[in-house]
């Protein structure tokens, strides 16, 4: 047999299982997001009212675990700003600043631009001269291959914490994520299961 179409053969073996086994990981990681509760964003309203106001007890109420509450000084309008964690899966909770403001109308008009400028790359290019200073650390993360890692990893490849943000009534959320999408993603579920009959 000729050596050089044996070569070829032994290569193209080789390459084979690699091919196999990114196929899987593909697989695997469409079923998971299907899967996991997190929301298709196609249908996704960035901005939105809602039925009431709400306080940081009502998502207390809801399942939000709040680890830390920001000096809201400087923050135009802000009643209160919170950092927490939330998940349909308890092992699996996803990171979310959130900021109150009096109404609807005043989270659009006075948090709508400063949550462009905390999150995504406007956050990455403005981050040492952002309006409200409080939680820039807090924004600014290591994140690894599948989602944000912490820790010893810190330093690792770091990247803004909340890529993307939604407002749903009097509230401007920023949600955490690997990219837009992802954030986006985070926001939509947290807001279908805050308002399980709101959404379609």
């Amino acid at each position: 047999m000729n050596v050089e179409l044996v070569s070829e053969k032994l290569r193209l073996h080789r390459r084979t299982p690699i091919f196999m086994i990114a196929a899987v990981a593909v697989f695997a990681l469409m079923a998971g997001a299907c899967g996991s509760g997190e929301s298709d964003i196609e249908d996704f309203v960035q901005i939105r009212p809602a039925p009431s106001n709400y306080t940081i007890d009502d998502l207390k109420d809801f399942g939000l675990k709040a680890s830390k509450q920001y000096d809201v000084e400087g923050l135009p309008d802000g009643l209160e700003a919170w950092k927490g964690f939330w998940g349909l899966d308890p092992y699996k909770r996803n990171d979310y600043e959130i900021r109150f403001y009096a109404s609807h109308e005043i989270a659009v008009s006075s948090g709508q631009a400063l949550a462009i400028e905390a999150t995504g790359d406007e956050f990455e290019a403005s981050r040492d001269n952002q309006i409200w200073t409080a939680g820039v650390k807090d924004r600014w993360q290591a994140q690894g291959v599948t989602d944000i890692s912490g820790g010893a990893s810190r330093q690792s490849n770091p990247r803004p914490t909340y890529p993307d943000w939604a407002i749903l009534g009097n509230m401007v959320i920023l949600c955490d994520g690997l990219d837009s999408e992802q954030a986006l993603i985070r926001c939509s579920s947290l807001i279908e299961n805050l308002l399980p009959g709101e959404e379609g």
